[in-house]
């Protein structure tokens, strides 16, 4: 019994000692790290990154688009230096979420060119010079076969000749939102194409009812014709 007893208490020294030298261990790793790392800067880095997620889907809302759902929005307020990666992986997935879903707003110019020769509303009519027409994209003058691009990720809907618009692709995306290319002089995807944003789907051109090689461009909010101006200066 009393060397059984010795062994127990051999044990229980011997686990002692491996078990303060892990948590010694541990405690070494964590001042290592709490030395090497700016807490304040950390803080306010996340802060910064709260912020920016907030005014991003502030320009959301005011498009009439669906926020992104963010948890514990507002930032951290006290951060501890074992939680640093933690919080890193949380704003990490929070950036992806972000990136997803700016790639599903069509945002941005579907052509190299800026010349908006035709801009949404109102105009006097191009053909004859006389009255007024309501226009319902906006008009990009180009070069017939510069490369036109979709300004979101969606699903091809239409892909062929389409009345006055000529030539014409529409997109369906997220959010209840199309986009319309048209006067084209080719088109490089089919109906039912899953497509990505900044993916070519065809050629600038001058099809249908129009006056010279341009790409006349347009975005649709649940089945009603909005400005596309207001999506290509996306950071006004």
């Amino acid at each position: 019994m009393l060397v059984v007893l010795c062994l127990i208490a051999a044990l229980g020294v011997t686990v002692f000692h491996k078990t303060s030298k892990i948590y010694q261990h541990e405690i070494a790793k964590a001042d290592k790290i709490k030395s090497l790392v700016d807490v304040p800067k950390a803080q306010q880095t996340f802060q910064s990154i709260d912020e920016s997620i907030f005014r991003i889907n502030e320009l959301l809302k005011s498009r009439g688009l669906v926020q992104m759902e963010v948890e514990n929005l507002g930032g951290p307020e006290n951060v501890e230096v074992v939680k640093i990666n933690e919080l890193a992986d949380f704003y990490r997935e929070q950036l992806d979420n972000l990136e997803k879903t700016l790639k599903n707003i069509p945002i941005g110019n579907p052509t190299p060119s800026d010349k908006i020769i035709s801009s949404y509303g109102y105009r006097r009519n191009p053909f004859t010079g006389r009255g007024a027409e309501y226009h319902s994209g906006i008009d990009i003058k180009g070069e017939r076969g510069t490369p036109v691009k979709t300004t979101a990720n969606g699903k091809v809907e239409v892909a062929g000749w389409y009345g006055g618009y000529g030539k014409c692709v529409i997109v369906k995306h997220e959010n209840k939102l199309k986009t319309l290319y048209g006067h084209l002089s080719e088109i490089t995807v089919r109906e039912g194409d899953e497509i990505e944003s900044g993916q070519v789907i065809g050629r600038l051109g001058s099809t249908g009812r129009s006056s010279g090689p341009h790409l006349h461009y347009e975005i649709i909010k649940d089945d009603e014709k909005v400005n596309p101006g207001d999506y290509i200066n996306f950071h006004e």
